[in-house]
């Protein structure tokens, strides 16, 4: 719960700002994305599954083509583990994330305008819901829980804004790396035939498309 306020205030802040004159240039949005989640484990080969990502976003520009971007999302993660015998297990979690990044721009090139940004991320864990591999509708009910409830990281990717219709088209492609072993040592296992790591980090690639801004 404390994660959760300390994310909104600072949504808040960078919404908010402290100059009047950058009243104008603030700009908010949503982004909608998917993920190719996976963790990355010393004592596993781990398979990976496609998850959605989605939430709020809030620029602020600091200077020149600099801004200061703060996101507020709903993103899954997780991995699959492969059975000897056939099929998958994947172990997913979903967590309320935070990124605070700085967004670079690079000038515009026959209307299209390339973009990086890179810098951290929290996370605190709302869900897990573990599903045979390739089937996202069918969860096992497991009564257990196999990622820890934080993660933080690093992020960092690079798109461009693109003219359609009288629109822009705003897609990303992120790599995101978590720092925290984001696993628990479950000793009792329920599909040990695909057991879940004692450790790993989450992984995850993204892309992102960004809507109002």
């Amino acid at each position: 719960m404390r994660f959760v306020i300390c994310a909104l205030v600072l949504m808040g802040l960078i919404a908010g700002g402290t100059a009047s004159q950058a009243q104008d240039t603030r700009q908010y949005g949503f982004t909608i994305g998917v993920n190719r989640v996976t963790l990355q484990s010393p004592a596993s080969d781990l398979g990976s599954y496609f998850a959605a990502v989605g939430g709020g976003v809030v620029r602020q520009p600091l200077y020149g083509p600099v801004s200061a971007q703060a996101e507020l999302l709903i993103s899954q993660k997780g991995t699959r583990v492969d059975r000897e015998e056939g099929g998958a297990i994947d172990y997913g979690a979903g967590y309320l994330k935070l990124p605070l990044l700085l967004h670079l721009e690079a000038p515009s090139v026959q209307s299209v305008v390339v973009h990086g940004e890179a810098g951290g991320f929290g996370a605190i864990k709302l869900f897990e819901r573990q599903t045979p591999g390739g089937d996202v509708n069918l969860p096992f009910d497991t009564g257990r829980s196999f990622y820890r409830r934080l993660d933080a990281g690093v992020v960092a990717g690079v798109g461009a804004a693109l003219p359609i219709g009288g629109q822009r088209l705003n897609l990303t492609v992120r790599r995101v790396w978590g720092l925290r072993d984001a696993a628990r040592d479950v000793t009792d296992q329920p599909f040990p035939e695909a057991s879940f790591p004692a450790e790993g980090k989450t992984r995850a690639w993204s892309l992102m498309l960004r809507l109002g801004l």
